[in-house]
């Protein structure tokens, strides 16, 4: 479990609390803080990859002679695998880096040994940090075809579990979804529920696919509001940085299905948007 507690700040050095480099110096200093986080994102990558792969094409090789039940398991170990190592020796790390401070709050008690549907607002690259660095392992992410691309931290989503989406094919996307949902992986399910980062700093439209996997599947939505993403490093390039500011990690209460009364997909959808709204708002 995280050792972040609710109403707690993570730590990072006393040198990047509330410092604004001039524009002059931000380049440069932000450069050095990205290669920094690549090198980090390098070693600790190269760990992740030796151990969850070799895993992941054995339980490919069982679930193709009829045993999709050792591919589960695979893809279940590995995935609390890779959230200990992305939330204990990967995120912390990158965060004190860059020099942002996470605080995470619960409007309610959270029950973890529950799995949610986690739904959150996307402002920022830094809202995936925030919350794997606070969300108990094991969990997966909703995430687009396209990371996969991405050097080290893309190579690792499906070996470890996680849930790959094509957006351009909203069919399809859904079907990635209900399949994956046919597997007894314990744990989280992470959507970012407005489907992209907001280029405006507000929220957006909410997509279906989060409600559909939580009514389908009878699990609870953990509405979780994101504050101080955008103002950090918005839609915008890495250089941009802005070192010192503070990510807070709003969860609210959570919503029952059964509790929400006629079309549980669009209740739950409007619910949860009040939700994070108000969290937004606090």
């Amino acid at each position: 479990m995280s050792d972040v507690s609710p109403d707690s700040e993570c730590s990072v050095p006393p040198v990047a609390r509330g410092v604004r480099f001039p524009v002059a110096l931000l380049i440069p200093f932000n450069c050095v803080r990205i290669s920094l986080c690549a090198a980090w994102t390098g070693v600790v990558g190269a760990l992740l990859l030796s151990v969850i792969y070799p895993r992941y094409w054995y339980g490919l090789l069982r679930a193709r002679l009829g045993r999709s039940d050792i591919l589960d398991r695979a893809l279940e170990t590995n995935a609390r695998f890779a959230g200990w190592v992305a939330q204990d020796l990967w995120t912390s790390v990158l965060l004190a880096l860059t020099g942002i401070r996470l605080r995470v709050r619960a409007l309610v008690p959270i029950d973890w040994s529950r799995s949610y549907v986690i739904c959150a607002n996307h402002a920022s690259l830094l809202d995936i940090l925030a919350l794997i660095r606070v969300v108990p392992p094991p969990y997966r992410f909703v995430a687009k075809r396209e990371l996969t691309r991405w050097p080290v931290f893309g190579w690792a989503l499906r070996p470890a579990g996680q849930i790959i989406i094509d957006r351009a094919d909203r069919a399809g996307a859904l079907r990635s979804i209900a399949e994956a949902a046919l597997r007894n992986i314990r744990g989280h399910v992470i959507f970012f529920v407005e489907g992209t980062r907001t280029i405006t700093g507000g929220l957006q439209e909410f997509k279906k696919g989060a409600f559909h996997f939580a009514v389908g599947n009878r699990l609870p939505v953990l509405p979780t509001a994101i504050r101080g993403s955008f103002a950090a490093l918005a839609k915008r390039p890495w250089w941009r940085l802005q070192p010192g500011h503070e990510i807070e990690v709003l969860f609210c209460p959570p919503i029952d299905a059964a509790a929400v009364a006629g079309d549980a997909v669009e209740g739950l959808r409007a619910a949860t948007r009040t939700a994070i709204a108000g969290g937004l708002a606090i």
